[in-house]
């Protein structure tokens, strides 16, 4: 729980730690976990680093939004502290990881604190709304985060008991989400912030560390891996992971039937846990203008117990807790709107009627139907879920009230099989758009069984909660990896053409470079064009851009041009050096495209007789007293080639060409195949154009310029900088055709495209980053929130109670 803020200790809990832990000293620690230990302080420090550079813009926006002077005065005072701050909550909390791990293998016994999502007893009077707050969002942080890593925590835990003298597991692991929460929130005590400041920090928080999780347990396991722990950890972890599950299982069953025996008082903690609400929902009832159900306290009341209570529940069926004037219908679905209050109201009005006695419900279970109230009412207004999904779980609001009143960890046990089957459901069907036909769906098929059967159980039960998510679970994994494998294959492809456009535009800025502004013979451009093109696109994509190899045949075009041009003062032998080696690498290339020799021999023969003809001391042509004899031409189009007229008896004379068209014209065919003369002196004249177009056409691929300035504003750069693959999002078009959910599968290094996926990891979209900006000013696209839905709803439920009581005061 967080310390009250008016309590100043002497000796603060950062400077204990560091004072009672020296980083510099001896570790204790076995030499596999040194390194991790390493890892994980590095992980730590630029997780924090990455958090406090983005808090001043998060406190500055709340600021800029805030509702009036004394608010915008208590964030700019934030971000000053936090600013000031930051080098030291950083420290401790690394010093404080430190601390942690040594601890695991030291003898003297380690006292841990309590979870910062369990509430100390003693003090349960003293909890105020704003802990309450707290709790609630730390707990759901912690949860989404090991819902997300259950296997690598697991594998993780089992090799450091393998390894320290201490038993770990996946709540007191000193690098698991719930013992990182708990060195932040105690570091971050000391600067007493407003709950609203700390809300945002610990939003913060999860983005830039617990969302950062995945990828350093998967490191770490894979250090321990390489220093020999436990290396085929893969089916004992199973095993293992299996006889936890069976023991929770076991306790649950027992405890969850132990409150309907006794008259569903529960565990005395839960019951506490239960009574913070309390306050909270009383300004509810009283705003919302609802009569609690509870005797509160009248002595010519009996009270009604939870397991009387649940034997009026078990008589009714879904339907008669339906009001159908409040029951909403989009399209084939109805959403049922269950008013529970009123018609438990109605069942204790009418056993009033019958026995003359009047009775009531404990005030827990008034609490207990109010909450499950709220949070269906919730759930059914949230734009995250479709009407189909809103439909099934409308449907299991009396199954899940009965478990909540005859299991009171349902609100306080983030892992409570009811819970984890709601999230489930949501999260498996985050794909789903109102427009879909799901009749054939074989997912909707098993969710409407397993609502049914649900519905068919007239006494609450965990355990069948528990099994049928289990089942749900099964099938949306076989699901997935189907989905995830096709994902892959559209990834793979879209990388792959990502890194031939980026080729194929490396190839065309280069040679277009090159030519530009220049004369040169036909068959020249055309060499370069056509089949030298070839030649630097493979190496491009094989080596890359930056390679000696890129660099090599990028200099093969550049002395080919050299080579094809008269001698300037350069000596003959040098040049024929060089002539040589120009030819060699071309007929290299030739065979990397897949050129047999024989098929090269007459391009590598036709380059020769240029090179050998530019050696020849300038001569007049006919007509002209002086000059050379490659006679250039006016400026025409790059595609002219070179073309042999007939062989005529004094040898081989290439005809000159204003256009190919022209050349077609007079009968040439460009495509078809020439003779070739024997000697360079036989090459008489050579026809010469002024390339002034690109010679290669292509989508030039260059970096994106940054998402600011006169591009897409400051707040949809981060936006888009901000998303990661696997998100969910809702895309609409400018058109009136109904929005779609996809998924954003990949982000392209070499385009800096975003693919987005339907459920089943067929590609719908792909957007440039200033597009899908665009877009989100526009309103077009829309990040699904697909966190636990259970844990959303209870957050939304606690902050709306929160303001309740703050426009009261």
């Amino acid at each position: 729980m967080a310390r009250d803020r008016k309590i100043v200790p002497i000796s603060s809990s950062a400077d204990t730690a560091v004072a009672s832990f020296d980083p510099n000293r001896p570790s204790h620690l076995p030499s596999p976990l040194m390194p991790v230990r390493k890892q994980a302080v590095d992980f730590l420090k630029s997780a924090l680093t990455t958090l406090f550079d983005n808090a001043d813009d998060s406190l500055f926006e709340m600021a800029d939004r805030a509702g009036n002077n004394n608010e915008q005065t208590l964030f700019f005072e934030a971000m000053r502290a936090v600013r000031l701050q930051r080098h030291k909550i950083t420290k401790d909390c690394c010093h404080g990881l430190m601390r942690e791990l040594e601890a695991l293998n030291q003898e003297a016994e380690r006292v841990v604190p309590a979870s910062i999502h369990n509430f100390e007893l003693d003090t349960l009077s003293l909890v105020q709304p704003d802990e309450l707050e707290e709790t609630v969002a730390l707990d759901s942080m912690i949860g989404r985060a090991v819902t997300r890593n259950q296997g690598s925590l697991s594998h993780l835990s089992i090799r450091f008991n393998s390894l320290v003298k201490r038993r770990v597991d996946d709540q007191d692991l000193p690098i698991g989400p719930a013992m990182l929460s708990r060195v932040f929130v105690d570091t971050l005590a000391e600067l007493q912030l407003d709950i609203k400041v700390r809300l945002i920090i610990f939003k913060l928080f999860e983005r830039y560390v617990f969302n950062q999780l995945d990828g350093f347990y998967d490191e770490i396991n894979k250090q321990l891996i390489l220093s020999g722990v436990l290396p085929d950890l893969k089916s004992t972890a199973g095993r293992q992971a299996a006889a936890r599950m069976t023991g929770a299982n076991a306790a649950a069953g027992q405890q969850g039937h132990g409150p309907a025996q006794a008259g569903g008082q529960g565990s005395a903690e839960h019951q506490q846990v239960l009574s913070m609400f309390s306050e909270l929902i009383g300004n509810w009832r009283h705003a919302s203008g609802d009569a609690a159900l509870s005797s509160m306290g009248s002595p010519s009341t009996q009270p009604l117990r939870s397991n009387e209570l649940l034997g009026m529940l078990a008589d009714l069926s879904s339907s008669d807790f339906l009001s159908t004037d409040v029951a909403g219908y989009d399209g084939e679905e109805f959403i049922p709107r269950q008013d529970m209050r009123s018609q438990i109201n109605q069942l204790l009005r009418r056993q009033r009627e019958q026995s003359g006695q009047t009775r009531a419900l404990e005030r827990v279970d008034d609490d207990v139907i109010s909450l499950v109230s709220m949070l269906f009412d919730f759930i059914l207004d949230d734009p995250e879920l479709p009407s189909a999904v809103k439909a099934m779980i409308g449907r299991l609001q009396l199954p899940i009230l009965r478990v909540a009143i005859a299991d009171k960890r349902f609100f306080s046990q983030s892992s409570h099989p009811a819970r984890r089957l709601l999230n489930e459901l949501a999260r498996s069907t985050v794909g789903w758009t109102d427009h879909d036909d799901l009749r054939r769906d074989q997912l909707h098929s098993l969710l409407d069984s397993i609502v049914q059967r649900l519905l068919d159980q007239p006494e609450p039960d965990p355990e069948l909660f528990a099994s049928l998510h289990t089942e749900l679970a099964g099938f949306v994994n076989v699901e997935r990896r189907r989905s995830e494998r096709l994902e892959q294959r559209t990834r793979d492809a879209e990388e792959g053409k990502a890194r031939i456009e980026a080729a194929r535009s490396q190839v065309a800025l280069t040679l277009n470079g090159l030519l530009m502004g220049k004369t040169l013979p036909v068959f020249a451009v055309d060499l370069l064009r056509d089949t030298w093109s070839q030649v630097m696109q493979m190496t491009c994509l094989r080596e890359g851009p930056d390679s000696a190899a890129w660099r090599s045949v990028k200099q093969v075009a550049e002395q080919l041009l050299e080579s094809i041009e008269p001698l300037a003062g350069q000596p003959t032998a040098e040049r024929e050096r060089m002539n040589e080696r120009v030819r060699q690498a071309v007929a290299d290339g030739l065979q990397l495209i897949g050129l047999r020799a024989e098929q090269g021999a007459p391009l590598i023969v036709r380059l020769q007789q240029l090179q050998q003809l530019c050696l020849l001391p300038p001569t007049p042509v006919a007509g002209q007293t002086s000059g050379s004899a490659l006679v250039q031409e006016p400026s025409v189009d790059a595609a002219s080639r070179l073309v042999a007229a007939e062989p005529a008896p004094a040898g081989y004379v290439v005809a000159k060409s204003d256009s190919l068209e022209q050349l077609k014209d007079a009968g040439h065919n460009p495509g078809a195949s020439v003779s070739i003369a024997t000697t360079p002196a036989e090459l008489t004249e050579v026809t010469r154009i002024r390339v002034d177009a690109p010679v290669i056409e292509a989508e030039i691929v260059q970096p994106e310029p940054e998402l600011v300035g006169d591009l897409p504003d400051i707040k949809a750069a981060a936006w888009v900088g901000a998303l990661h693959t696997g998100s969910w999002f809702e895309l609409a078009t400018a058109t009136e055709d109904p929005p779609q959910r996809c998924k954003l599968a990949a982000v392209i290094s070499f385009s800096g495209k975003y693919i987005f996926v339907n459920r089943s990891g067929v590609k719908v979209a792909e957007f440039s980053a200033n597009t899908l900006a665009q877009h989100y000013e526009q309103g077009l696209v829309r990040l699904l929130d697909d966190n636990q839905l259970f844990d959303r709803a209870l957050e939304s439920v606690i902050g709306n109670l929160r303001r309740l009581q703050a426009d009261k005061n």
